[in-house]
């Protein structure tokens, strides 16, 4: 049995696209007790991936859906933002944090957050792992 490999559509979505650094972290766990404040903290994010990715706007990456006879019509999600991974990245889980930490482009990235979603997409047939994502607000006085 043949199966249609698109590792070499990855690779060319990869050199053409992922020019940015991307770093995914993932939260560190429970709160830990800060015993000098006596508060519970967060411990730092684990840094699970960093390397080529892009994220895209709604502009950059049209879609198409078609609806099932029967079922209500999915419109788009409520973010225009995905993120494009290689498939050899680890999929990110919901509530990761993705950072763009160099921009091949647009220097208008740096500093900015997103929060997935939902898990990075997996399939049987795929080139590049989509992920979609919802950009953080800052509060004042956060680092970017």
């Amino acid at each position: 049995m043949n199966l249609l490999d698109l590792r070499f559509l990855g690779d060319l979505v990869e050199d053409l696209v992922m020019g940015d650094t991307i770093q995914i972290s993932r939260p560190g766990g429970p709160p830990v007790l800060n015993p000098d404040t006596g508060e519970l903290e967060p411990p730092p994010p684990r840094i699970i991936y960093e390397g080529p990715g892009a994220v895209l706007d709604s502009t950059a990456t049209p879609g198409i859906t078609v609806p099932v006879a029967g079922q209500s019509y999915p419109d788009d999600p409520k973010t225009p933002y995905r993120l494009l991974t290689p498939t050899a990245a680890p999929v990110a889980d919901r509530d990761d944090t993705v950072r763009v930490v160099r921009a091949a482009q647009d220097p208008a990235l740096l500093g900015r957050t997103w929060r997935c979603t939902q898990p990075g997409l997996a399939a049987t047939v795929i080139a590049v792992r989509v992920t979609w994502l919802d950009e953080n607000t800052p509060t004042a006085g956060s680092p970017p």
